[in-house]
């Protein structure tokens, strides 16, 4: 299967789960982060926020700290349950925290990498995802 992103994904349901708020024209709305790259991010919300709608947020979660990052709604989709899938891609966002972004995610998918090939010490202080991180192998 062809991979047509441009940015590495970060999944941060399946570890942390964390909370965003987005901004819009008709108020601010909280979302939990299902995934993020530096290109975008996958929210599930419960409101109904239509698609080519501008939003503004910030990350606030250490090391991951950002100026205001601005987003376009491309998808919004109705899930099984009450809630929705809501994609939205940056069209406004610093290069230092698009880098910093990119970072966490390489970080991460190499160290799942690693793990799947069986690797033991994995874990490294230096590793930019490590404040982030909730994986049993952690070095605390």
């Amino acid at each position: 299967m062809l991979n047509r992103r441009n940015h590495p994904r970060l999944p941060v349901i399946k570890n942390i789960a964390k909370e965003i708020f987005i901004s819009t024209d008709k108020g601010f709305f909280q979302g939990l982060i299902v995934n993020f790259s530096a290109n975008g991010l996958l929210l599930l919300m419960y409101e109904n926020i239509p698609v080519g709608t501008t939003v503004c947020f910030v990350f606030d979660y250490p090391p991951l700290e950002t100026d205001s990052i601005f987003g376009e709604i491309i998808r919004s989709e109705k899930t099984k349950s009450m809630l929705r899938e809501v994609a939205i891609k940056f069209i406004k966002i610093n290069t230092l925290d698009s880098k910093k972004i990119n970072r966490l995610a390489i970080d991460y998918t190499d160290c799942e990498n690693k793990i799947a090939l069986g690797a033991k010490d994995v874990c490294i202080k230096k590793c930019s995802f490590y404040n982030l991180c909730e994986k049993k192998l952690k070095i605390k």
